[in-house]
């Protein structure tokens, strides 16, 4: 199970090398502080070449999963999954799938788009890191008041699921996400979150992470 963290209030949802340092081999958890340089993933797949800056870290690396944030937040990072699917609208939010929803960008973008609990921005064809896809940013309507069982009665939209890794990503409260939902060559997809647990951190989120995500580059093929 991969363990998410949520951020301005008491509870938490559950989730959840190149250059100058290259991070450790992990399957789970790294938390390691990356100086300024470029580096490639040890355990994501597809491998994934990224650069930051002074001041991120490396918190998870692993097959389906990639987090990096800047250190020590707990409420902003760029979240990286692999061949995740919709969540169930079971009011119980379990652990499954949304029956009937495609994988592809476009059957995720458009079933994101029709969730009563979502507001959505008009989508926009994008590549990044040579896949192509649809970006997207997404919160919580206002006034919504629907929420998972394990979440205090904080508003919740259940979003993704990995079915076989046991994460669960959930939108809550006044979350903001930015997502570039991209199609693997050949099949599946690999989603590139910018997210801000705060919404009130997210637009200096969207400019420090612009460059990081321009600088992916996936091993695709």
């Amino acid at each position: 199970m991969v363990h998410r963290r949520v951020l301005a209030v008491a509870m938490t949802l559950f989730i959840a090398g190149c250059g100058s340092s290259a991070p450790p081999a992990a399957t789970g958890p790294v938390s390691s502080t990356l100086p300024a340089g470029t580096y490639t993933s040890a355990a994501f797949q597809p491998p994934v070449t990224f650069t930051v800056p002074d001041g991120w870290e490396l918190v998870t690396d692993s097959a389906g999963y990639l987090e990096l944030r800047p250190a020590g937040s707990e409420v902003t990072g760029i979240y990286l999954f692999r061949d995740v699917v919709a969540a169930s609208q079971d009011p119980a939010c379990p652990t499954a799938a949304e029956p009937g929803i495609g994988s592809t960008s476009t059957d995720l973008v458009l079933w994101i788009r029709s969730l009563a609990g979502l507001t959505a921005s008009t989508p926009a064809m994008v590549t990044v890191g040579g896949l192509r896809g649809t970006s997207l940013d997404i919160g919580i309507v206002p006034g919504w008041t629907a929420s998972c069982p394990f979440a205090n009665g904080l508003p919740t939209v259940a979003l993704l699921v990995g079915e076989t890794s046991g994460l669960r990503w959930v939108v809550a409260g006044d979350e903001r996400l930015r997502l570039y939902i991209l199609d693997l060559p050949g099949g599946g997809t690999v989603i590139v979150d910018v997210d801000a647990f705060d919404g009130t951190l997210m637009d200096p989120l969207l400019s420090a992470a612009a460059p990081i995500v321009k600088s992916l580059q996936f091993q695709a093929g």
